[in-house]
């Protein structure tokens, strides 16, 4: 008897912090996305390869969707990269922190989903493990009044009548989060092999596991204006040899990243290559490089040089 293969794209879309990176490095087992505890970590459009039974499940990360009228143009441009997934996507997952509820503008972003996309939609309610139980309820109940106040004709796109809830530290949640999705996958062959996990080289992963410790280790305004670019990327006999370059757009920036007599940027190094040894499974010779370009956060050019953020087409 011939199995029927399954295979679709989900969007992971919501606001900052609603934990899409951390649900999906979850399903997959591995860290692929930058997690911290400040909100926009993610700046890049990321695909996340998870098998479940016959179902390939496509994950796609995307920047938390926000206001970004008069922002510069790294964050309109985030926005955009966010919006862009709807296209691309055969399910999208509308993920709702469960510990802080439905906001106004998670009221303002599910309209302009519901509106835009016209694929099968689920509101996933994550954290759901932060908070005690009934204060949860109460979030979700609100939820469920947002759900069930859409028009017949969008209601019905609406998989679930009630928020997915899911914890990214519960296996049990994780198994019934993939189950479902893989049920809900078309059927059709898988567009990736059994062992890929991302469509994303080895250098691009690398770079944000190095940013990933800039924004745990920086304060709040440096690591949005910071970029990390792998220069080299070379696997020698007895170790991976990485050459990469951090780059800010203000002087000053450049001396806090460094730190006194080097501590801070020693910090940075020896906990990055700390992880890029943990995801490569071997040993790592880090080298870091801090320069200035004063506009990069500003200039199409750079934006796709060091934020892998292309203009996207309207």
């Amino acid at each position: 008897m011939t199995v029927e293969k399954r295979c679709g794209y989900v969007a992971l879309i919501g606001q900052p912090n609603a934990g899409k990176s951390t649900l999906m490095n979850a399903c997959l087992g591995t860290k692929l996305a930058v997690v911290s505890a400040k909100p926009q970590t993610t700046r890049n459009k990321i695909l996340g390869v998870c098998l479940n039974g016959d179902s390939q499940i496509l994950f796609l990360d995307t920047p938390g969707v926000h206001a970004a009228q008069g922002l510069p143009k790294l964050n309109q441009r985030m926005n955009a990269t966010a919006w862009s997934v709807l296209h691309d996507s055969d399910l999208v997952c509308y993920l709702v922190d469960a510990s802080i509820g439905w906001s106004e503008d998670d009221e303002k972003f599910f309209s302009k989903l519901i509106k835009e996309c016209q694929k099968p939609l689920v509101v996933v309610a994550t954290k759901t493990d932060k908070v005690k139980m009934e204060i949860i309820s109460g979030h979700i109940e609100r939820m469920k009044d947002h759900m069930s106040a859409l028009a017949p004709i969008d209601s019905n796109r609406l998989l679930t009548p009630s928020p997915f809830l899911v914890s990214a530290k519960r296996p049990e949640d994780l198994v019934r989060f993939k189950l479902f999705l893989a049920e809900h996958m078309p059927v059709g062959p898988w567009l990736y092999a059994e062992d890929d996990y991302t469509d994303r080289p080895q250098m691009f992963v690398c770079g944000e596991l190095i940013r990933e410790q800039i924004f745990r280790q920086m304060g709040q305004e440096l690591p949005y204006s910071a970029a990390v670019k792998v220069e080299r990327f070379e696997n020698k006999a007895q170790m991976t040899v990485i050459q990469a370059s951090i780059v800010v757009h203000k002087e000053n920036h450049k001396g806090m990243l460094i730190g006194a007599r080097g501590t801070r940027i020693k910090s940075i190094g020896q906990a990055a290559r700390l992880s890029l040894e943990r995801h490569l499974n071997r040993k790592v010779h880090l080298e870091l490089f801090v320069k200035v370009l004063s506009n990069w956060i500003d200039s199409d050019d750079l934006l796709a040089e060091y934020a892998g953020l292309e203009v996207l087409e309207e």
